[in-house]
This record gives C-alpha cells, structure tokens and sequence, in this order.
C-alpha cells in the first residue's frame, strides 16, 4: 500500500475557493482503481492550512491517477492560490521484522 501526504496553505481569502476545487477531483479520484481513500484536511490550528491524505493500493495506481485530467485540471486552477510550495510525502508499507 501506498500512503501520500500533500499539505499546502491556501492564501488569505482562498481556502474556500481551493475546496470547492478540489470537490469534483475527490470525487473522481475516489472512483479511480487502486485509490482505497482520498481525503482533504483542514489544519486544527490554522484554517488556511489543508492537506490531502491518499492510501493506494500500489504506487501505479498513484503514477497513473497523478496524470488524470481532473488532478491536472484542478492543480492548474489552484496553482495561483496557494501560499507556497506543496510539501508531498510517499511512504510506502513494507514488512518490518520486530
């Protein structure tokens, strides 16, 4: 399994903007193969701070839904309300002996 962290600040008076974006590409990211959940989060201690949590079955599930057209639609719509980088994290499971 795959798991993706991508936090992100919305900049002042954007963050509402960025969820309404971002509502039509969860839905379609979730009906997607190898997505197993795709969610948006929003900071508890500062509101314009949001982040994506996605668990994929495998890192081509993940390859192949960051080349869909609703992620790359919606990236080009938010690009200029953010403040900031997206810091993205992969990890990925794997048997650890204890």
């Amino acid at each position: 399994m795959i798991v993706v962290s991508a936090k992100f600040k919305a900049k002042p008076g954007m963050r509402e903007k960025i969820v309404e974006i971002s509502r039509h590409a969860i839905e379609c990211t979730r009906k997607e193969k190898g997505n197993i959940s795709y969610t948006l989060f929003s900071s508890a201690d500062d509101e314009e701070t949001l982040m994506y949590f996605e668990e994929w079955e495998d890192i081509d599930s993940l390859r192949a839904h960051l080349k869909t057209p609703h992620i790359l639609d919606a990236r080009e719509a938010r690009k200029d309300m953010l403040d900031g980088a997206v810091e993205v994290k992969v990890y990925e499971s794997r048997q650890v002996a204890l």
